[in-house]
């Protein structure tokens, strides 16, 4: 028995056809492989997608997935830095922190909203009770009202949290 290239290239692919049927590789009339699971890593995640919302990039720091939802709940898009930066500086950007040594009450939230604040905000409808500001979103409207606050009386909204 001579073997020739066609007969010994034969052999080889019978070869790793075969390991391959052992091994359970998929071939092209098997079905498709399982999907990889979709992990979402978000911190938060966008509750529109409108041309005007900004992407909440979840490879990006808390903070700045953060200041992306401030924006979104209409926050000045050109604070935004600004705002990542009392963020950190107020609550190294965790939603739920509580400074309780405030004297008005506590400290609360990304921003770190003082109990002086609170009846006001409670007046204007954006909470209905103090650990209210422990909710990110709720945090962010409430700060932004007293932003808003501080724009109209004096002409700069960081004021209250200690900025010029």
């Amino acid at each position: 028995m001579q073997l020739t290239a066609p007969k010994l290239i034969a052999g080889i692919i019978s070869a790793i056809w075969g390991f391959a049927s052992l091994l359970g590789a998929p071939t092209a009339l098997s079905e498709q492989p399982n999907p990889v699971p979709v992990v979402r890593d978000y911190l938060i995640e966008p509750t529109t997608t409108t041309s005007s919302t900004i992407y909440i990039d979840p490879y990006t720091s808390a903070c700045e997935q953060f200041s992306a939802l401030a924006v979104n709940l209409g926050w000045p898009a050109d604070q935004r830095t600004v705002l990542e930066s009392i963020m950190n500086r107020e609550s190294r950007c965790i939603p739920n922190a509580i400074n309780r040594k405030d004297p008005f009450g506590g400290s609360r939230g990304l921003l770190q909203i003082n109990g002086s604040w609170h009846k006001w905000l409670i007046a204007k409808g954006v909470i209905t009770h103090k650990q209210n500001l422990l909710q990110a979103e709720t945090n962010l409207l409430a700060g932004l009202e007293i932003y808003k606050y501080g724009v109209n009386r004096y002409g700069f909204g960081w004021g209250p949290w200690g900025t010029k």
